[in-house]
């Protein structure tokens, strides 16, 4: 596949550089709009606006959707402000909403100018709604029937409106007053006879959504009922747009990158890497660092207080890196674990005493483990039985407060309406560390009875 797209792309590259403009088009009507996007991101401003201008217009308007960052930005820049409003014009809802966020407000309020009074309704009203909420995502593009229609109504209606919608298989059943009655398969309305009511084929309790259900709790919903368009209400039941799965695979996408980012130490990235400049990308990192570099201060500190053990057992050194290690990477395992099932939905309140025991044990058996191998480490460099005792019975708290952590601070998060995923890797693994070094000397002066 990917052969076949390098050698497509330069034969178009082939035929600009040769002035061959109608081959060109021809070339490039053929090819998917998600490929052209690719082509046309990273070009020169002059070749992309050139390509992008060869399109025919139904399929322009495809890739100008698909295309995202500073690239939909230049082509964007390019255009007469009538030329940049008739794109807009044509996008489905969602996407244009998608597009204006990322604009400049005095843009988009030029380009909103110059849409049509129904298209600036709409356009309005979706940017109206909550940011990351159902009703900012969705689409007004949908195929609306009536109850009382008859199969032959109802699929002449689909072939009147279907060019215009974003997805025809399937429809929305509403009232006079729009609200929401039911939907109904394309598949069923086909192989129904001519004169079945629409009543007796439709689903009368749909799964449904209000525009302000956060989009990530939409998605969940979506792959919980396998549905591949989801109907939106608003407070009224009444029916203001759809959510297809499209939009859904953006969503999952957009919150795992997120959570990725932070559980990383990085401050979440709205852009594409190669979109975003170093200074920014320096910046979404420093803040972590700098929270890290604070805390290992607190680490220092400890060392200074505990100096005249060290001095007294130097061998105790040699295992710190081990011990806060584990413990570090331990808790890491535990809350990488707590944030998915948190977010699957699979890890609620209700469970948290069951997580809580079962976390425990585990940590218990890792400790145990990583233990043995602490012993056996502390044999081979004859550093003595107490030592070996201390690094054992310090391996096995330290991992279970690791783990434990793991567990409570995702929990602690979700209670005080932050991100689970803000409990990062480094922040968990800084916590561990200090609270590592407090536990391994206190146990270290317990039993060499060091002062």
């Amino acid at each position: 596949m990917r052969e076949r797209l390098d050698r497509l792309y330069s034969h178009i590259e082939r035929l600009l550089q040769e002035y061959r403009f109608p081959e060109t088009k021809e070339a490039l009507s053929t090819m998917e709009p998600a490929d052209i996007s690719e082509m046309l991101v990273g070009s020169p401003r002059a070749k992309m606006v050139l390509i992008f201008r060869l399109l025919p217009k139904d399929l322009a308007i495809e890739v100008f959707e698909h295309m995202e960052g500073s690239g939909r930005e230049e082509l964007l820049a390019s255009f007469t402000e009538e030329e940049a409003a008739e794109i807009i014009e044509e996008m489905s809802d969602d996407d244009r909403t998608a597009l204006l966020d990322e604009l400049p407000a005095k843009t988009v309020k030029k380009l909103m100018q110059h849409l049509s009074p129904e298209e600036r309704k709409i356009a309005n009203r979706l940017l109206n709604y909550p940011e990351d909420s159902a009703g900012r995502i969705m689409t007004a593009e949908y195929i609306g029937l009536k109850a009382s229609m008859t199969v032959v109504d109802a699929l002449q209606h689909i072939r009147r409106e279907a060019r215009s919608k974003e997805t025809i298989y399937t429809c929305f059943v509403m009232d006079r007053e729009r609200r929401l009655k039911g939907v109904v398969d394309l598949e069923d309305i086909i192989l129904a006879q001519p004169e079945t009511l629409i009543s007796d084929l439709m689903d009368d309790d749909p799964v449904h959504v209000r525009t302000t259900m956060d989009q990530e709790e939409l998605a969940r919903l979506m792959s919980r009922y396998d549905l591949h368009v989801i109907p939106v209400v608003d407070l009224e039941d009444r029916l203001v747009g759809i959510v297809t799965f499209d939009d859904v695979l953006d969503i999952v996408e957009e919150e795992a990158t997120e959570d990725f980012e932070r559980m990383a130490g990085i401050q979440p990235i709205d852009e594409k890497y190669l979109d975003t400049g170093v200074f920014t990308l320096a910046g979404k990192r420093l803040t972590w660092l700098m929270v890290c570099i604070l805390t290992q201060a607190l680490t220092s500190s400890i060392l200074k207080y505990h100096e005249s053990s060290i001095q007294s057992v130097v061998a105790l050194t040699f295992f710190i890196p081990f011990l806060i290690d584990s413990g570090g990477n331990t808790g890491t395992q535990s809350s990488t674990l707590m944030i998915r099932g948190m977010t699957l939905g699979e890890i609620k309140w209700g469970n948290i005493g069951r997580v809580f025991m079962r976390e425990a044990f585990t940590g218990l058996m890792l400790g145990a483990a990583l233990a043995l191998f602490g012993v056996f480490r502390a044999i081979t460099l004859g550093t003595g039985t107490d030592v070996a005792v201390v690094v054992a019975v310090s391996l096995v708290a330290v991992v279970l407060i690791g783990n434990l952590a793991g567990v409570i601070l995702p929990f602690a998060a979700r209670a005080l309406r932050f991100d689970p995923a803000i409990v990062s890797g480094p922040f968990i693994t800084t916590v561990v560390d200090v609270v590592g070094l407090l536990v391994y000397f206190g146990i270290a002066t317990r039993i060499m009875g060091l002062g």
